[in-house]
């Protein structure tokens, strides 16, 4: 025995793979093992004697793999054929072919290998500081009771890994109670919380059979499935070690020390068990177990959220979920490994420090441990490949049971699950737009769970970035199939057309949701590294959607989620156009931020630009020679943001394989570059609205309806008779030539209105009107709230300010001015004519006085019951008294009504006045007026009637503008009555 121990150290330990005479193993497994020994030169000894006399000669039990005989290291065939029938079923998982990680060995040649370098390392490590010579301290040393214990070690270190199955069910268990005293401790509460993720081991699937299977063809040291292992074996993260651990390793590590220290003559009764103790403690680390507990806990969530898609028939997020559960087991299990025999590493270095053993144990200890953690390592790609495998092989049998693809049954599914969950919102589009039917296109957009599993089963080329769906809707219920009517293809994505022109209902076409641009994809996986897949992204695209609108009926085209623009460079752009051909209806059109061709027919077509941001407008009509005509110009620079179709990649490991997968999506964002516009071209529209931004309307010769919308716009109608509306901002409003109406809206507007017959409506805010009409123009002038400024024409003009304070100038015509209670002071500083009239609407004559104050005259009305010429609060006559050269004053208002029909004129006027004889005086008005007789109104009312009728080509009987979406603020009919009243104490 000493001359074999003597020889390792040059030679390496001689191996003999025993096979005693009464074996009687499967024959195939005899011709394995042969040919396995053949190939790496380990010596095959046929005995003549039977295994029960082997045993007890050279074994001392039949549990033991490996020998020691004066012939050498013999490895005892029966219990290696034992070990590997065993696991014969875990082994079968692999489709009957045990694969060798390492060399393409087959299992016994796995085996075999791993034992000589065991063996060969072992002995190796007793070479260190030539312990067996140099350190025998004169005393008489047994070489082979040293070698007899590194053989025992070798066993227990075997042994011990054999049968962690148990150890891994308890580490689970021991960091889960560890994360529950963590979770309360501080600092330490987020490491405790994950850590009680960890789930029970025992209950998570093939996981374990898979690690068991891999590890069983390349080696029995790394066998786990050990259904006889010791229930009660328990392993503590940082408090209590396995008892295999400390039990066998410990035993095994205990004989070696008391060999090594009575060769060196040192005494055997040292206690190391604490010190090891304590420094397997502080090997065991609970974070290396995190990331494991997180996957577990995402795995749980995913099958958790996996159960609403089910029931739509698709099981991919299961099938992910049992993915990530069977590769953390593999991740647990080996992590559980791999701590362990780092703990006792761990132990065995500490015992060496102290100098309780000596180098050798130190160096044979760690070299094992680092073999078996070697080759777990390399082990593990082979183990997440095999368990992707698995997914892929069950999407490959549904798609052949199925005839479609998987993937693409993961998107039906989602689509399936957006209809349920929005089923009230999709339903009622039809009310909200007031239509018959609601045509709904939806996109479901790249799903990382699917695109996740495609990545994880190498399908990544045979998934798309997501998918797009067209429902049916009418009269609040979804339609199981198309309607009838649609007899050709309604939509298709991948050449861009859309037709509904069949439909014989009114119909809301509606994008739902941000559709990608029209085209084919195009996929190619490539291995770009050794680990590293790329599946690439080609976009055969086409550049324009064409849509084939409703023949007959009256219908709502909705593109504000049509994703126009496509990122192809770094600051280059693909522009995908709409191009709308409408029908004879009342159409609208809600744009995207791309360029569009507009075919608008027969018909009140109305284009808004409101429902997204499409950009700084310039509308232009000036070019025009049939109406409807315009050329939109956006300019989508600076602050705007617009969807943008771009190219992203989703990264998937499968343990060392990384899987990067291009998909298509969208960002809401500024443009890359300096410039980017696009250009509409309006044919047979009628209606434009503008956007939230400075727009610039400008009308055409013909009859133009422009709508500012929000910002600060700038809105002309040049010729025609055009409707303006400004909406919010502060906007300025040309009608030009024509009889124009101006509706400023909110803000402090501008509103000119050139000549013609012209309506002008301030809205609210601080707002100046004014007409350039000549002595044959009839207007229409209202402030509305606010502080406004109203400037009438030459002609006859109607002026009413409104609430607030305001200052009315009429010009030189004969004017109307009117007046209500709940105005604030109104300024009238009239300028000529021989007829101006003022109508006190719904005030009583008996509720004001007048009262001259220097040249004008001032007319103070009651509130709350009561007058008082404290405060200005009724109106001021500008100039009233003043004389021109001529002694005649051009500065009065001819008559004053009230709403009973009372009449006062300046000369019944000025002599109550007079009368009082001190400028200080006033009167009431009723003192200086005609008797109460409502006939007196007549003549006033068809006065305004006819201006109405003149202005804006409106009478009183209609809104101010029929055809338009948008109703004034203020009927015009309202002008000539009121029901406000206030009555006078006086």
């Amino acid at each position: 025995m000493s001359k074999i121990t003597e020889k390792t150290p040059d030679a390496g330990l001689k191996m003999i793979l025993l096979i005693p005479k009464d074996y009687n193993g499967d024959s195939s497994n005899i011709t394995e093992f042969l040919q396995a020994a053949d190939k790496l030169g380990i010596e095959v000894q046929k005995d003549e004697k039977n295994s029960e006399d082997i045993i007890n000669q050279v074994f001392g039990t039949a549990e033991k793999l490996i020998g020691l005989t004066e012939k050498g290291v013999v490895i005892f065939a029966p219990q290696l054929d034992k070990l590997i029938q065993k696991y014969q079923t875990t082994g079968n998982a692999f489709g009957g072919s045990a694969e060798n990680l390492g060399n393409n060995l087959d299992k016994a040649s796995g085996i075999l290998s791993t034992i000589q370098n065991f063996i060969g390392t072992a002995f190796s490590s007793m070479k260190i500081d030539e312990l067996i010579k140099k350190k025998n301290n004169n005393e008489n040393v047994s070489a082979n009771e040293l070698a007899k214990a590194s053989i025992d070690l070798v066993n227990q270190l075997v042994d011990t890994a054999s049968s962690l199955n148990n150890n891994i069910n308890s580490f689970s268990k021991q960091l889960n109670s560890l994360g529950g005293l963590l979770s309360n401790t501080k600092h330490l509460n987020n490491v405790g919380d994950k850590l009680q993720n960890l789930p029970n081991l025992d209950n998570v699937g093939i996981g374990l059979d898979t690690i068991s299977g891999i590890l069983s063809a390349i080696s029995a040291s790394f066998i786990l499935n050990n259904e006889d292992a010791d229930n009660g074996t328990k392993a503590a993260a940082g408090i209590e070690l396995t008892t295999k651990v400390l039990g066998n390793v410990g035993k095994g590590i205990s004989q070696y020390i008391i060999a090594q220290r009575s060769a060196q003559g040192l005494s055997t009764s040292a206690a190391a068990a604490g010190l090891i103790a304590s420094a397997v403690t502080l090997a065991i680390s609970p974070l290396s177990f995190l990331s494991i507990a997180e996957q577990f806990n995402r795995a749980n969530k995913i099958e958790e959220y996996s159960q609403r898609f089910k029931k739509f028939g698709y099981d991919g997020d299961s099938l992910l979920a049992a993915f990530h559960k069977e590769t953390g087991a593999i991740d647990a299990s080996l992590t559980t490994i791999n701590t362990i025999l780092s703990s006792v590493a761990s132990g065995i270095s500490a015992a060496a420090t102290s100098s309780l053993i000596g180098a050798p144990i130190n160096a044979l200890v760690g070299a094992v441990t680092g073999i078996i953690s070697g080759i777990l390592e390399a082990s593990k790609q082979s183990m997440f490949e095999h368990v992707a495998n698995k997914m892929a092989n069950i999407i490959a049998e549904w798609e052949a049971e199925h005839g479609k693809n998987y993937f693409e049954n993961g998107y039906d599914s989602r689509h399936s699950a957006f209809l349920e969950d929005n089923f009230k919102i999709l339903s009622k589009y039809h009310t909200e737009y007031s239509v018959e039917r609601s045509v709904l296109i939806t996109q479901q957009h790249w799903d990382t769970l699917i695109g996740e599993l495609a990545s994880v089963t190498k399908n990544g080329d045979r998934t798309l970035s997501g998918k797009s769906y067209i429902d049916y809707y009418e009269e609040g219920k979804r339609l199981e199939k198309t309607p009838d009517e649609f007899q050709k293809k309604t939509f298709d994505p991948l050449k861009g057309n859309i037709d509904i022109s069949e439909s014989k209902s009114s119909t809301l076409l509606k994008f739902v949701t941000p559709l990608l641009t029209p085209g084919e994809e195009i996929r190619d996986r490539k291995q770009s590294g050794k680990y590293e897949y790329m599946t690439e992204l080609l976009v055969k695209g086409v550049d324009k959607w064409t849509v084939k609108g409703v023949m007959n009926k009256g219908s709502v085209y909705d593109y504000s989620n049509l994703i126009q623009h496509a990122l192809v460079g770094q600051d280059q752009y693909r522009e995908i156009i709409i191009e709308s051909h409408l029908g004879d209806g009342d159409d609208k059109v809600f744009m995207s931020a791309g360029s569009s061709n507009v075919y608008g027919g027969k018909g009140h077509d109305v284009i808004y630009y409101d429902k997204t941001d499409t950009g700084y407008l310039t509308i232009d009509g000036t070019k025009a020679t049939v109406a409807g005509d315009y050329t939109v110009t956006r300019e989508l620079g600076g602050d705007v943001k617009i969807m943008q179709e771009v190219v992203k990649e989703q990264d998937v490991s499968v343990g060392k394989r990384t899987e990067k997968t291009q998909y298509r999506s969208y960002e809401i964002n500024h443009i890359n570059g300096k410039k980017l516009t696009a250009i509409d071209n309006l044919y047979s529209v009628e209606e434009i609205i503008g956007t939230d931004r400075a727009d610039k309307f400008l009308g055409s010769k013909f009859n133009d309806i422009f709508h500012g919308g929000g910002g600060d716009d700038y809105i002309e109608g040049n010729d025609g008779d055009d409707r303006l509306y400004g909406g919010k901002g502060n906007d300025t409003l040309r009608g030009g030539d024509g009889n124009d109406q101006l509706y400023g809206g909110d803000g402090n507007d501008n509103l000119i209105g050139g000549t013609g017959n012209n309506y002008l409506n301030g809205g609210e805010g601080d707002d100046e009107l004014q007409v350039q009409g000549n002595s044959f123009s009839k207007n229409v002038l209202l402030g509305g709230k606010g502080n406004d400024k109203l400037y009438g024409s030459e002609g006859t003009d109607l002026l009413d300010g409104g609430e607030g304070n305001d200052i009315l100038k009429g010009g030189y015509g004969d004017d109307i001015y009117r007046y209500l209670s709940g105005y604030g002071h109104h300024i009238i500083d009239d300028e000529g004519g021989k007829s101006d009239k003022l109508s006190l609407a719904d005030i009583d004559f008996r509720d004001v006085v007048f009262r001259r104050e220097d040249n004008d005259l001032v007319m103070y009305k009651a509130e709350n019951n009561a007058i008082s010429i404290g405060q200005k609060n009724g109106i001021t006559f500008k100039n009233w008294f003043k004389k021109e050269s001529n002694d005649i004053s051009n500065h009065q208002i001819e008559q004053i009504f009230d709403k009973h029909g009372r009449v006062i004129t300046p000369d019944s006027l000025n002599k109550a006045l007079d009368q009082k004889n001190n400028q200080a005086s006033y009167v009431y008005g009723h003192t200086a007026s005609t008797n109460a007789d409502e006939k007196n109104l007549t003549p006033l009312i068809n006065e305004i009637s006819k201006i109405i009728s003149s202005a804006g080509n409106f009478d009183v009987k209609t809104d101010i503008s029929a055809a338009s979406l948008f109703n004034p603020s203020n009927n015009v009919s309202g002008l000539l009555y009121s029901s406000n009243s206030i009555t006078s104490n006086a």
